[in-house]
């Protein structure tokens, strides 16, 4: 930034960041604040100087919408610092920073709740981080608990100014940890039977890529996978059908597949995202660690849809992705004492071996 003037950011314009500040000085001082954050300079700048972070904590509270809107863009754009992160979860002035953003998106007129969504998403990104926003969840759970969150998600139209659809990128990063995970597969709770419609949400690709990413973190508990399977859940068509597309199959195949892919309309597309499709297979691979699950797959015939999902992917990456899945499906079961492939060491030259295969694969034309 040419005019981008630290001694005189510091001197002049630091004053006016404060809520005492005239409102339309403030108004002024912090559009240029949101601005500056839209650059690497500004951004490297301010991230370093928890003075500025502290100011602008303060000012997601204020009176004035277009100041804690401004006040929103400038956080959202810091928190792209994995540091800066860390830094505004651990402010001297305002320790309730994380529990003041979700309670003001769970409100359910907040007109900048998108906003803060997007800026919730940013700062769990993080395992470390995500672990000590769940420590304040779970401390307040009476008003911002994970109950109420999941609940708010999953009321469409919830919020008439927001959408809400990053809340699901806030809730995908907080199932890296595995205490949010096991809350999610509680059996009492029937909080992941809510989730799954997600999985087919036109409206958004983000919070269909939210929701997939949940279940797929979700799917790397294999003592839950046999109820995530079963009709209590039934995760299998919810997981397949995106990847589903119109081809027609004899009787014999089509009547093994899960009903909800029998059938399917010659309309039907396949989910248009690379990277929700490869989520997607992971999960279906993760289902696959356990000889149950693996037998159950195998016979609800899922390779069939597989098979024609390969035909048509054309990202390399998603492509390896279903291979490996084939591999599995179509491969012979293993000994009795490797049942269990996420408890069988491979041997480092092996997986140094197979990581090079992938390379060259993805490589290739």
């Amino acid at each position: 930034m040419s005019d981008f003037n630290p001694k005189q950011l510091d001197e002049e314009l630091l004053p006016f960041l404060a809520k005492s500040a005239r409102l339309d000085l403030r108004v002024t001082t912090l559009q240029y604040f949101a601005g500056l954050t839209g650059t690497d300079e500004g951004r490297q700048y301010i991230s370093r100087n928890k003075k500025y972070l502290e100011a602008l904590a303060d000012l997601i509270e204020d009176s004035d919408g277009a100041v804690f809107k401004d006040a929103y863009t400038a956080l959202i754009n810091l928190s792209a610092y994995r540091d800066t992160c860390w830094d505004l979860l651990k402010l001297t002035d305002h320790p309730t920073f994380v529990a003041t953003v979700l309670k003001y998106v769970l409100q359910p007129d907040s007109v900048f709740a998108d906003g803060g969504c997007m800026l919730l998403s940013n700062l769990s990104r993080d395992e470390n981080c995500a672990s000590v926003i769940m420590e304040t969840i779970t401390k307040e759970s009476d008003s911002i608990g994970l109950d109420r969150i999941i609940q708010v998600f999953c009321t469409e139209r919830y919020n008439s100014n927001a959408t809400l659809h990053y809340l699901g990128s806030f809730l995908s990063n907080l199932t890296q940890i595995p205490g949010t995970r096991k809350f999610v597969m509680d059996r009492n709770r029937c909080v992941i039977q809510r989730l799954l419609p997600f999985t087919q949400y036109q409206a958004s690709c983000v919070r269909r890529r939210g929701v997939v990413s949940i279940l797929r973190n979700c799917c790397f508990e294999t003592e839950y996978h046999s109820w995530l399977l079963s009709d209590q859940v039934d995760i299998l068509p919810c997981l397949l059908l995106p990847l589903a597309g119109p081809e027609e199959f004899d009787e014999d195949d089509m009547e093994k597949l899960p009903v909800d892919l029998q059938y399917l309309e010659p309309t039907k597309e396949r989910e248009p995202e690379s990277d929700i499709r490869q989520m997607l297979i992971e999960a279906l691979n993760q289902l696959c660690a356990t000889k149950d699950g693996r037998l159950y797959l195998r016979k609800k015939n899922i390779y069939v849809i597989m098979r024609e999902l390969h035909k048509w992917e054309k990202d390399k990456k998603v492509e390896a992705a279903i291979l490996n899945l084939i591999d599995i499906l179509i491969g012979d079961e293993p000994d009795v004492k490797y049942e269990n492939l996420k408890e069988t060491d491979v041997p480092q030259d092996l997986q140094e071996r197979f990581n090079k295969m992938n390379e060259e694969f993805l490589k290739g034309e």
